[in-house]
């Protein structure tokens, strides 16, 4: 984040003439921003007042607190011997993205991979586990957290210092993140929810950009403690460190809360909050067990879980959902973000890159039609509009990339608009779609309650569903304990052993429930 100072300038002359004159000269105030100080042992804040500074808030189980105040000011607290830091109240940001669409089952193949219905058979759902998610909210009304008439949410509360007077989701993330902790129902077609029976604490401490403040995180914190969260699923972070945070992550891991968070989207070091010791470090791996091409990875990655093509929930109607169909045989697909909603049926017709207004030379001379579109040369939003003014009234674009061939992959149009019906199927999809001549086509995007997300944003809610199962398994074990479990119960992936990419390996839920309490599993297995 970028700091601007702005100091008022007087020339000489003037000041002179305003001298003489004996009028009082008011400088512009300078903008302020938000800090966080920590303070010296036995230090009062009082110490830190002085023109210019504004307390904010306290927590004095961190030593710390957060001020307003220009630049110059908070520099200035930095000579002050009551002082020990001053830093910034740095931006955070959810860590996902909209993804592509797998096939899935009656279990999504995030919770097939982690064995959650083997957990479930062994008598562990998560009951008795108050799981605390810090994102960007909930939609409160979504049928995943309607349990048998009774709401899942237990409490929840609004960190971010906008307009919000609760938890209600702007974003979207949060709700996805929640639903596959807690998610009750198949109504996506799917079970989404690993830990069906846990108790669940929202606190909103991103806004409706999916970014929040550094001070929001540790309030979220703390007010998930006082509710006696033992879990608390973090699918955000920073680049950048902070030494107030960290105090509360040690503070909370202290006081026996296991924190989960991801490992970040950057291909690059692990990010924090997961980057701490105290904190659990998620990458993300796909349905072949590689690590995703975003996931990041180090020396603290602790664990991988599934997160790209997370099936989950959204806030209702605002998820997107597409069928692709040409002479009856139906391809896999994606829409492309912003995509319009419609279904259209109509001849296919060859447009090639779309790179121009006249690409589409076959085109009908009337009715409906459907644009076939190569990926490539121009952005994505610029082939819709050349088509459109062709007349199309819906699009598929073939991808390009034959490495990953059955991938539809995950792409956008830029922004919100009057857009046609558009949709992204694999390399192999286009090669079969275009090997018998092109027919007849259907293109459906239509509203929905669910939406496809990647990123260790994914990855982590898995991991923290994971360990409320073994938790419920067996409730007197500590954080401590259950973090081991996590890692001893994993699956190895790459290298054997812990290695940077993996670390320990894929959570497995069955495992991790059968440490947590071997009894269970003798019973169960005797019963069987």
């Amino acid at each position: 984040m970028k700091k601007k100072a702005f100091l008022s300038k007087v020339s000489g002359s003037v000041l002179a003439l305003l001298l003489l004159t004996c009028n009082l000269v008011t400088a512009a105030p300078a903008e302020k921003h938000s800090y966080l100080v920590g303070l010296m042992p036995g230090a009062s804040s009082k110490a830190l007042s002085a023109p210019g500074i504004e307390m904010k808030e306290q927590w004095d189980n961190l030593g710390a607190m957060r001020i307003e105040a220009s630049a110059n000011a908070a520099q200035g607290l930095a000579h002050n011997p009551n002082v020990s830091y001053v830093e910034e109240d740095r931006v955070v940001h959810a860590t996902s993205a909209t993804g592509t669409s797998y096939t899935d089952g009656d279990l999504t193949w995030g919770l097939q991979a982690v064995n959650a219905q083997q957990a479930w058979n062994l008598g562990a759902s998560g009951q008795t586990i108050k799981v605390c998610v810090l994102d960007t909210g909930i939609d409160y009304n979504h049928p995943e957290f309607n349990r048998n008439g009774t709401s899942v949410i237990k409490a929840s509360k609004n960190f971010v210092k906008d307009k919000h007077r609760d938890a209600t989701d702007g974003y979207g993330h949060g709700t996805h993140v929640a639903g596959t902790i807690v998610g009750q129902t198949a109504n996506s077609g799917s079970r989404i929810g690993a830990a069906p029976n846990v108790d669940l604490f929202v606190a909103r401490v991103l806004g409706d950009d999916g970014s929040g403040a550094t001070s929001g995180i540790i309030n979220g914190l703390n007010w998930c403690q006082q509710n006696g969260a033992k879990i608390a699923s973090l699918s955000l972070g920073s680049s950048q460190g902070s030494k107030t945070e960290q105090k509360a992550f040690d503070q909370a891991y202290q006081n026996g809360m296991l924190s989960i968070a991801a490992s970040g989207n950057d291909s690059g070091p692990i990010g924090y909050p997961a980057k701490y010791s105290s904190v659990v470090a998620v990458g993300a791996v796909d349905s072949n067990f590689n690590l995703a091409s975003f996931s990041n990875y180090g020396a603290e990655q602790e664990v991988v879980a599934p997160g790209v093509g997370t099936l989950s929930s959204v806030p209702r109607g605002k998820g997107k959902k597409t069928s692709a169909s040409e002479n009856g045989t139906v391809y896999s697909s994606h829409e492309l973000e912003y995509s319009g909603l419609g279904n259209v049926s109509g001849p296919l017709v060859d447009c090639g890159l779309a790179d121009s207004t006249t690409s589409c030379a076959n085109k009908p001379a009337s009715g409906a039609w459907i644009a076939l579109i190569n990926r490539g040369s121009i952005a994505f939003s610029d082939k819709i509009l050349n088509v459109t003014a062709q007349g199309a009234s819906a699009a598929i674009i073939t991808n390009n990339d034959s490495v990953n061939a059955d991938d539809p992959g995950s792409f956008t149009l830029g922004s919100a608009g009057n857009w046609i019906p558009a949709i992204s199927v694999s390399y192999n999809g286009g090669v079969s779609i275009r090997a018998g001549g092109l027919g007849s086509a259907n293109v459906t995007v239509s509203a929905w309650d669910y939406s496809y997300f990647e990123g260790t944003s994914m990855a982590t809610p898995h991991v923290s569903a994971v360990a409320a199962l073994a938790w419920s398994a067996n409730p007197k074990l500590t954080n401590v304990d259950i973090r081991s479990i996590l890692k001893k119960s994993a699956k190895d992936l790459g290298t054997a052993g812990w290695d940077s990419s993996f670390g320990y390996g894929i959570v497995q839920a069955d495992a991790a429930v059968k440490l947590a309490n071997p009894n269970i599993a003798v019973k169960t297995a005797k019963a069987n």
